[in-house]
């Protein structure tokens, strides 16, 4: 709670400073608005239903991207984690696709999948898969190599006592970490997604404002895609702090 209120405090004490040099006019306003103009925006784009159909749209394609994403990466972690097989199977690919930009790909999954949401969904479960899958795979090789693996020999420990209480809650708060990145990830990639091959979404939204020159409603689009990764790193920080002390 304290960090919360600290982070809280930083961001107004910015917006602050903002609201200054825009007031004295050091900074261009035309550009660079003062905070409460966008502010404003936001809470009227929240209140609109034709925002609410971007916003629906996009965090739709979000949530069927994290459907897919998400199990895939603990079930290959996991078994890329436990099994030297799989591992020399499985990580060479990744590690070879890894550091390609994920926005490179997204023409050559626009020809295979289309204009249509399966291209946006794909794109952005690819890019939050990796950062879930490298986190469940070293967590559990992490604790598959742990002093702790001695007690699981010597109290014979297995079925369900050694998958749920040792394996997956030994690597649960490997799993939350590598979440917390992919969220991220994944808000940043809706965005892309939508900024020239959509008719809606709020990077469709936050694209059109720029295209047509309405600085403050872009401003407001930008504000709520902070909030909501905002919102969701809060969320997962809290869940590891509790975690972590247990």
């Amino acid at each position: 709670m304290k960090n919360f209120l600290l982070s809280t405090l930083t961001i107004l004490l910015m917006a602050l400073l903002w609201e200054l040099l825009a007031f004295k006019q050091i900074v261009d306003v035309q550009f660079f608005p003062p905070p409460h103009l966008f502010i404003a925006k936001m809470f009227e784009l929240l209140k609109g239903d034709f925002f609410h159909n971007d916003l629906c749209n996009s965090l739709w394609r979000f949530f069927l991207a994290s459907l897919i994403s998400i199990p895939l990466a603990c079930f290959l972690g996991l078994e890329a984690g436990a099994s030297k097989i799989a591992d020399r199977i499985i990580n060479p690919f990744l590690a070879l696709t890894y550091p390609l930009p994920k926005v490179a790909i997204f023409p050559l999954i626009l020809l295979i999948f289309g204009l249509g949401d399966s291209s946006k969904v794909i794109l952005i479960a690819i890019g939050m898969f990796y950062l879930i899958y490298i986190n469940v795979r070293n967590g559990t090789k992490r604790i598959l190599t742990s002093p702790l693996m001695d007690i699981v020999h010597v109290y014979k420990i297995s079925g369900w006592n050694y998958y749920y209480h040792f394996l997956l809650k030994g690597i649960f708060r490997d799993f939350l970490v590598g979440l917390k990145a992919a969220l991220g990830y994944g808000l940043l990639l809706v965005v892309v997604s939508e900024f020239s091959v959509s008719k809606n979404g709020i990077g469709h939204f936050i694209w059109q404002a720029w295209d047509q020159f309405r600085i403050i409603d872009m401003y407001a689009g930008v504000l709520i895609l902070c909030l909501l990764g905002l919102c969701f790193s809060y969320v997962l920080d809290t869940i590891i702090d509790k975690w972590t002390r247990t």
